[in-house]
């Protein structure tokens, strides 16, 4: 009884280390034939990058969208320089019905000149352009500095007597009702002239 018991076992055993002599074997085939593959280009045991990136990615460049996270520009921007404007009348006194030529310029070191405007002070309604800005967010691509300037002159005639305060004005960036420029900047230059009975 005694014998026949140890002889089971011990083939039980032999049986045991042949099987897993056997998956060993097999496991190390597999990994070899997998190595060979990656290294001639053909299938890789890493996973495809599917080139996502969470609040990174380009769907998070120049974005409004909240969930990029905070504005940062990249790289970070210069100093911002000023928009310089000006208004220089022909005449500061005219009569009614005579021409007065307004002489303006606008100018900035560093941003275009988006948009201008000059209000002669007799208008009924003001026309300035609305500014319709949308929060920025995640990584903004700093623009290049690119000096901007604008001069022109005007001409206009008061019907009715009176002091007129005239206004030019004018910003830079990259656009003129949502600048997301840095750079850009407005500026409103004055003058006065005194208008009399032709």
């Amino acid at each position: 009884m005694n014998v026949v018991r140890t002889k089971a076992a011990g083939t039980s055993t032999r049986a045991r280390l042949i099987a897993l002599t056997t998956a060993v074997a097999i496991a190390i085939s597999v990994i070899a034939a997998w190595s060979v593959l990656a290294s001639r280009g053909g299938a890789s045991p890493r996973l495809k990058d599917s080139g996502v990136r969470i609040g990174s990615g380009s769907t998070c460049v120049n974005s409004f969208d909240p969930a990029c996270g905070p504005l940062r520009w990249q790289p970070a921007p210069g100093r911002n320089e000023p928009v310089g404007t000006s208004v220089t009348p022909s005449a500061l006194t005219a009569v009614t019905g005579r021409g007065i030529a307004f002489a303006v310029r606008a100018t900035d070191p560093d941003a275009r000149i988006a948009c201008h405007w000059i209000l002669f002070g007799d208008e009924s309604s003001a026309l300035i352009p609305a500014i319709t800005m949308r929060h920025q967010y995640g990584r903004w691509v700093t623009p290049p500095k690119r000096a901007g300037s604008f001069t022109t002159t005007y001409t206009h005639a008061y019907k009715t007597p009176g002091v007129y305060h005239v206004q030019f004005g004018a910003r830079s960036g990259s656009d003129c009702s949502n600048d997301y420029n840095p750079y850009g900047g407005e500026s409103v230059a004055t003058a006065t002239v005194t208008i009399s009975a032709s």
